[in-house]
């Protein structure tokens, strides 16, 4: 009789700690819990575990309850635990009849709120709580009932709260994790592999940094700045033609790149026009081919970009000044000699037929501004210096004094 009652009086009770929890009287829930757990014939009891795990997982996902709790999440888990070592089979039904949803309430409560103080940069509240939040997701993992081993979006902003915490050496754990995974996906993924190619960057561990810099751009090939700390190592290296093979290889993954074509384009132009003509590379005609395509290339992609049509004009430009060079050279009668006259005057009217078209959609532009900044300008006078110099080359007088005159009046005109 007396065990009858003292199962009377626990069910009863029960019932009153579900109909608090329902009401959302957290408090009161919590409270009878904890009377009921202060006997020592209940601390075994899988339904009244359970119950004090799930009230506890209300008070995790409520904000306002929380705050006053803020070790309610890993103490609800470790509920749960300890209902499920007391019964297994009770604990399982119990879960199964709230569709594990008090277990998982963990789980989102705890991203839900690692987000909302990384959102107010609180990034020490951010990671401790994410950390928390994986421990809960590592064991929901571990008895099968749901997410992933290698919880990637997690992980993810717990590397992003340590880097802004100011804990580089977390950071790089984290990163790792995914990294050496091979994890892929948004763009925002591609921050590990930056982060770490970085990293080893700075700590001069060429195996490491091009370790990530590879498995970056296998799984981004349009990513941005993989690239360009690929190139500023090979730059280090002071190495010309490691450089050039790396803008190769880089270009090979990412063709449409403009950045790549237009930066690959300035690199070849500084080897290539050089002052002296006795300095000239030996493969001088072939380079301003592969410059002139390079250039071509990013007009293609950028139709629009003026830094693009300016530098293929100053590229035409060299190209005209040695041709100049080497047609005043070219002294005598000689028919081998006029002959040799007569084809660089052709290469040098067709490099001036090249260049008027793209130098005059610069000069159009910024004409038609008015007032222009100070490198606005100083592209608006260049324009104007190498358009009067290919009107000069046509013999048209009236043209290229026309941009003579803009040039002297560029700094009064669009001040």
């Amino acid at each position: 009789m007396a065990a009858v009652g003292l199962m009377t009086a626990n069910a009863q009770n029960l019932t009153k700690i579900k109909d608090a929890l329902a009401a959302n009287k957290y408090t009161e829930a919590k409270s009878m819990v904890e009377t009921l757990l202060a006997s020592p014939k209940n601390q075994k009891n899988p339904e009244i575990l359970y119950l004090k795990g799930k009230v506890l997982s209300a008070i995790a996902a409520n904000a306002k309850e929380r705050a006053a709790m803020p070790e309610a999440r890993l103490q609800a888990l470790d509920a749960f635990k300890k209902s499920l070592e007391a019964d297994k089979n009770q604990a399982t039904l119990f879960l199964t009849v709230d569709n594990y949803q008090p277990v998982f309430s963990l789980y989102a409560s705890g991203f839900e709120e690692g987000a909302g103080y990384y959102n107010e940069e609180k990034y020490e509240d951010a990671l401790a709580t994410f950390k928390t939040t994986g421990i809960i997701g590592d064991y929901i993992f571990s008895q099968g009932w749901g997410l992933y081993q290698l919880d990637t979006t997690l992980i993810y902003y717990m590397g992003l709260a340590a880097i802004n915490g100011k804990k580089e050496e977390e950071a790089i754990g984290y990163f790792t994790k995914l990294a050496d995974a091979n994890v892929g996906g948004t763009s925002d993924m591609s921050t590990p592999y930056r982060y770490l190619a970085k990293h080893f960057y700075d700590k001069k561990d060429d195996a490491k940094m091009n370790k990530y810099i590879d498995a970056g751009l296998k799984l981004f090939p349009k990513d941005d700045y993989l690239p360009l700390l690929a190139l500023d190592h090979a730059r280090d290296k002071g190495d010309m033609a490691a450089l050039m093979k790396k803008y190769e290889e880089l270009l090979a993954l990412n063709p449409e790149s403009f950045d790549l074509t237009f930066e690959y384009a300035g690199e070849l132009f500084s080897e290539t026009h050089v002052a002296e003509s006795s300095k000239r590379p030996s493969n001088y005609n072939e380079q301003c081919k592969k410059i002139e395509g390079l250039y071509n290339k990013a007009l293609s992609i950028k139709p629009e970009s003026l830094e693009t049509m300016l530098s293929l004009g100053k590229h035409y430009y060299n190209q005209m000044l040695f041709i100049d060079e080497d047609i005043y050279k070219a002294r005598g009668t000689n028919p081998d000699v006029v002959k040799k006259k007569a084809d660089l005057q052709a290469s040098l009217d067709e490099l001036v037929n090249k260049s008027i078209p793209v130098l005059e959609k610069v000069f159009t532009h910024y004409d038609g501004m008015g007032k222009l900044k100070v490198s606005e300008r100083s592209n608006f006078k260049s324009a104007c210096t190498l358009l009067n110099y290919c009107y000069d080359k046509k013999k048209d007088k009236a043209k290229a004094d026309f941009y003579q005159k803009k040039y002297d009046d560029a700094d009064t005109a669009h001040q």
